[in-house]
């Protein structure tokens, strides 16, 4: 009979406990950036944790991010690009380019029609973000506003360094909160906590950095910081699920703990978790270790009362670990065992993902070349043998200087017209990424080795 209570118990206590979260079921969320966006890791990061965290609310995210652009870009693409997504929410970060880097060198200047360009790319840069929110305001969408990420002034990278450019950038920053008061607009801050890590990942080796080898596109582990700061700006949970089994007192957070059988020398039950923890990956190695991201936001812990001396934790065929009496019963956050059932799970959902991200990767590319290159274009656009001429011609006349542009016209030529199967795709990889996020039944069985 005491079983059964404490089973009771555990099964009211994960039905009173729930989850706030910013984005809920339905919502249509539009990233909205320069080339940081739409590299996309940290929403990429973001999103994984929505599906992992929220398999019951789907929501999607569209990447509205294109290489180099500024405020201006934005606006003229906001049709087509941007507001035909029917968004609910708008997540922007606009400042990089806004503030043109090559009006900054490695020395001071005292150049007045340089200092005064400097001062009109700000001042232009304030009225068309003004711009920018009010057009999504105006159409009932939410917006949420980002600081622009860290340029790295301060690193010894062998690119040149445009000094001043991040302060041009606090500058930003500091009129995006004013415009977060004025509009009353939640407003995640990446400038503060990139360059304060920076600086002190650097005090410790002057050549590293958190931003990258060309001051400007963090890396995986500054898309990891970034995400860490949207999750915990928007208060996301930390918890994946909490799990007691005492025999006094018993409470389960996001979780439900059946079939509960004490042995001779151990106890098993079932568990059906609400959640999936946030499968971290190899590469996000330095970002762990710089910022809490697993014990804020990701805590799948366990707790067993009475337990013995030495004990091995098995859930379903996996062995997990062996663990003491003390351990158990101040708890394990089992998101950080990846041998667990759970965290493979959570793996498969990113891997999914993975296949979607790659799918929008080549949609941007399409959208990158036809929003920067054929927009003025007065050729057949169905022709792609006569727009190839246009863009190679292009190429070699007035932008051979930067390799760059050639690898997405070829990239272009390929998978724009794999672009009705991308948007399928698309769509195809997130539905199967919620479905593999679905909860799962798991029985834990407890034996002592002592």
């Amino acid at each position: 009979m005491k079983f059964k209570l404490m089973i009771v118990c555990l099964c009211m206590n994960a039905v009173a406990f729930a989850q706030s979260t910013l984005f809920h079921k339905g919502d249509r969320v539009c990233f909205v950036g320069n080339s940081i966006t739409s590299n996309g890791e940290f929403y990429h990061n973001i999103l994984l944790y929505y599906v992992t965290r929220f398999p019951d609310q789907p929501v999607t995210f569209f990447n509205c991010g294109i290489s180099g652009d500024v405020c201006s870009g934005v606006l003229k693409r906001m049709d087509e690009d941007v507001l035909s997504h029917q968004p609910t929410h708008a997540v922007i970060k606009l400042g990089m380019n806004d503030v043109m880097r090559g009006l900054y060198s490695l020395y001071p200047t005292t150049n007045a029609d340089t200092l005064a360009k400097r001062e009109e790319a700000i001042s232009t840069y304030k009225v068309r973000l003004d711009s920018i929110i009010n057009i999504f305001l105006s159409r009932g969408i939410k917006v949420i506003l980002q600081k622009p990420t860290d340029y790295d002034q301060t690193g010894k990278q062998k690119v040149v360094n445009n000094y001043g450019v991040n302060d041009a950038l606090k500058r930003c920053a500091d009129y995006i909160q004013s415009l977060a008061d004025k509009y009353k607009l939640p407003v995640v801050d990446y400038w503060t906590i990139l360059h304060d890590i920076n600086a002190e990942v650097q005090q410790k080796d002057s050549m590293a950095t958190i931003i990258g080898p060309d001051r400007v596109h963090p890396g995986s582990a500054g898309h990891l910081i970034m995400a860490y700061q949207f999750l915990k700006t928007t208060h996301a949970p930390q918890y994946v699920s909490e799990i007691v089994v005492d025999h006094k007192k018993n409470q389960c957070k996001n979780a439900v703990v059946t079939d509960f059988v004490q042995g001779k020398d151990g106890c098993s039950f079932k568990v059906k978790e609400n959640a999936l923890p946030f499968p971290t990956s190899e590469g996000q190695k330095q970002g762990l270790e710089l910022i809490p991201f697993v014990n804020d936001l990701s805590v799948e812990k366990l707790i067993i009362k009475n337990a013995g001396t030495t004990n091995e934790l098995r859930i379903d065929t996996s062995l997990i670990g062996t663990f003491s009496k003390e351990e158990l019963a101040k708890g394990i956050n089992l998101s950080l065992y990846k041998n667990t059932p759970q965290f493979k799970q959570a793996l498969q959902v990113k891997d999914t993902l993975n296949k979607m991200w790659k799918a929008v990767s080549d949609l941007r590319t399409i959208e990158y070349v036809e929003f920067k290159f054929l927009s003025y274009y007065k050729g057949n656009k169905d022709n792609m043998p006569e727009i190839k001429e246009y863009l190679d011609n292009l190429y070699k006349t007035k932008l051979s200087n930067t390799p760059y542009y050639k690898t997405q016209f070829d990239r272009y030529y390929i998978v724009k017209a794999n672009q009705k199967q991308l948007l399928q795709d698309f769509d195809a990889y997130r539905e199967d990424a919620y479905k593999i996020a679905q909860p799962k039944q798991h029985t834990f069985i407890i034996k002592s080795i002592n």
